[in-house]
């Protein structure tokens, strides 16, 4: 990371049920000093498949980061399918076609630089218990909390922290 710019690290992550077809989205941002500045949780009432639900996760994580004026963003997901389908055209005409050329496009428009990478499930688990906890959410009423985050967000980072230490 460059010291003249700040670069977000958001981390990313979905829940899928293929019995009702009903899915979740989770995120968190982090500052190039990986402090936790942002998270959300939501559900989404129908969704074809998991890699649908990744590609809402990222573009509602990647709708709040532009509102909070972030302009330099690495989007960080364990789907490694998903990395594919937002740095290369090869799924834009798959079922989910529209979701990534979204996602693409709020990346391409909204930030003066947008990268996505795949990280190890283990880097994404604030992301990932954040998507089982968008499993509850009302529709109409995805949560989005900016610092100071709620206990439950900083117990998760915490937990998280403490996994990283362990060898």
């Amino acid at each position: 990371m460059s010291p003249d710019r700040d670069v977000w690290k958001i981390n990313v992550d979905a829940a899928f049920s293929e019995k009702d077809l009903g899915g979740a989205w989770g995120f968190v941002v982090r500052d190039d000093h990986s402090r936790a500045v942002l998270a959300g949780a939501g559900r989404i009432a129908v969704v074809s498949d998991a890699l649908c639900a990744e590609a809402h996760a990222c573009i509602e994580a990647l709708m709040v980061a532009a509102n909070q004026g972030m302009q330099h963003v690495m989007v960080e997901t364990d789907s490694q399918t998903l990395v594919k389908a937002l740095q290369t055209d090869e799924f834009d005409r798959a079922q989910g076609g529209v979701l990534f050329r979204e996602a693409k496009f709020l990346m391409a428009t909204m930030f003066s630089s947008a990268s996505v990478v795949h990280v190890h499930r283990s880097c994404n688990s604030v992301a990932h218990e954040l998507a089982r906890a968008g499993r509850i959410r009302d529709l109409d009423h995805p949560a989005v909390w900016v610092h100071p985050l709620p206990d439950f967000v900083n117990a998760l980072l915490v937990r998280d922290s403490a996994e990283a230490l362990v060898p």
